[in-house]
């Protein structure tokens, strides 16, 4: 096997094993990533204009929340996540 197969088998085996710790997120974990994403893309839209200036970081992550982790979301969640984001800035 070549150093482009070697690559190619690496990057395979990567994303395989990323995709592995994927799958096994539980619930709670998913949500905390949802609204850590959330708040970044409210962030970014704040920024640029696309969200309107009633719309809440509250109001805009119940909206884009995929509904299957709607009945685990809580104010006390979002806090959370949005206390660390705020205080830990890449």
């Amino acid at each position: 096997m070549g150093i482009t197969g070697l690559m190619t088998f690496y990057t395979k085996a990567q994303i395989k094993t990323c995709y592995e710790h994927i799958m096994a997120l539980t619930n709670r974990e998913k949500i905390l990533i949802l609204i850590s994403q959330a708040i970044s893309s409210y962030s970014a839209k704040l920024q640029e204009g696309n969200i309107p200036e009633h719309q809440s970081v509250i109001d805009f992550i119940s909206k884009n929340m995929p509904k299957e982790y709607k009945s685990e979301l809580s104010m006390e969640l979002i806090d959370d996540v949005f206390s660390f984001v705020s205080d830990n800035h890449m």
